[in-house]
């Protein structure tokens, strides 16, 4: 090696070492194990232990176009010289072997790694790989780490002080977020919400799924204004890593700023249920009971399998919905004789064979297709269309007619 390559050589491994050293709060453990003028062994070793991520790093600085066999064998033999003694590490045998071990190669632009074994980072992407990999978006542990950073004189009381005053607002908008998407998750039999961290590195705060669709929605909580516009460039990733998956993939971030960023991947949090509700086709109890509820005054008790649904004037009406599973629902309506000869009457005026009247009640079933269609009897309409006939043939029919009662009742 010439005096000029051995001189660019250090500094690179010296701009290596320096990004690695601001990542190191993140970290359990960290290390700089190399020397500038010691090239017999990688140049640091990081561990990380945490609820879904425990791992060790061994990471290695090369300024070259390309990793030969010698420093594909170094880096092996130290990490089977890890493996077998942790103990430097912080770790017990046990303890080791819960833990992941990578090879990291740090190249310049240019460089090339057998990346079937160890993996590659070009050195201008070595941030965007440290936040993927390190940065929480937890804010409860961003504040452990501030913590933890704090006790290791990392940082001054007066940093650590701006840090939480900073965070709070994030982490304020984050827990509003959050609750937004664990009440929908409640709203709905088959959704199941999922939150980070997850077995799988994923680039975002919870992810959605539905049992019965084959789609995963992704979901982000960017921490500014600035992350929001940054989304674009998330979509393709955060959708390349669930690519396996076999399912189709939505990516949306909640905008908790009122930042209105024209995309069709940021959604105000009231926007966020509509999206997935038509994504999904899928249709809540509470929205179904929405459609079959008369203008005039009800309560609802919520039971199991079904939703019932009793006026608070005692004018008779009682209604029950009943799904298993979001998709398909089934609605039965107790009605006096004058509210059903109503319906009976615009049925067929408007031509549609909507719902059956059997022993004094107003009964439908109806499923919601995958292209967003809702089917009832031989019937198929858009869900624009559906709400129109629950509203000329059902709602027209039924309100008046309780209305009509309820005034009645309250003049006696």
């Amino acid at each position: 090696m010439t005096g000029n390559d051995e001189s660019s050589w250090m500094v690179f491994q010296t701009d290596v070492l320096d990004v690695l050293r601001q990542y190191e709060g993140y970290m359990d453990h960290s290390e700089r194990v190399g020397s500038l003028r010691d090239d017999s062994r990688p140049d640091f070793v990081g561990r990380i232990t945490r609820k879904g991520k425990k791992e060790v790093w061994v990471v290695d600085a090369k300024n070259k176009p390309e990793i030969n066999s010698d420093d594909r064998q170094r880096m092996e033999k130290y990490l089977e010289m890890l493996k077998s003694n942790p103990i430097d590490l912080g770790l017990e045998l046990n303890e080791a072997s819960n833990h992941e071990f990578r090879g990291i190669f740090v190249t310049s632009a240019g460089g090339k790694v057998d990346t079937e074994k160890y993996e590659h980072v070009n050195f201008k992407s070595i941030h965007q790989f440290l936040q993927k990999e390190l940065v929480y978006t937890d804010t409860e542990k961003v504040v452990r780490d501030v913590a933890k950073m704090l006790e290791r004189k990392q940082l001054s009381q007066s940093q650590a002080r701006l840090l939480s005053r900073s965070l709070k607002p994030f982490e304020d908008a984050r827990k509003r977020a959050l609750n937004t998407l664990e009440e929908l998750e409640t709203s709905y039999i088959g959704l199941d919400l999922d939150k980070a961290p997850f077995e799988k590195q994923l680039p975002v705060e919870a992810k959605l799924t539905h049992e019965h669709r084959n789609k995963i929605f992704l979901i982000d909580i960017p921490y500014s204004r600035e992350a929001l516009r940054s989304v674009p460039g998330k979509v393709e990733e955060a959708k390349n890593l669930m690519q396996d998956s076999g399912s189709d993939v939505f990516f949306a971030a909640l905008d908790t700023f009122d930042a209105d960023i024209d995309s069709p991947h940021v959604l105000p949090l009231n926007k966020i249920e509509e999206e997935i509700r038509e994504e999904a086709s899928i249709m809540s109890p509470v929205t179904v009971a929405e459609l079959f509820t008369p203008k005039i005054s009800t309560q609802r008790k919520w039971h199991d399998g079904y939703i019932e649904i009793e006026d608070t004037h005692e004018v008779g009406f009682k209604a029950r919905v009943a799904t298993e599973n979001d998709v398909k629902h089934r609605v039965e309506v107790h009605l006096n004789s004058k509210a059903l000869e109503s319906i009976k009457e615009r049925k067929i005026n408007a031509r549609k064979d909507f719902g059956q009247i059997k022993n004094g009640k107003f009964q439908i079933e109806f499923e919601i297709t995958e292209d967003r269609e809702i089917k009832y009897g031989d019937t198929v309409e858009n869900i624009s269309s559906f709400r129109d006939t629950v509203k000329t043939v059902y709602q027209a029919s039924v309100s008046p007619v309780l209305s009509r009662k309820v005034k009645a009742s309250m003049e006696m």
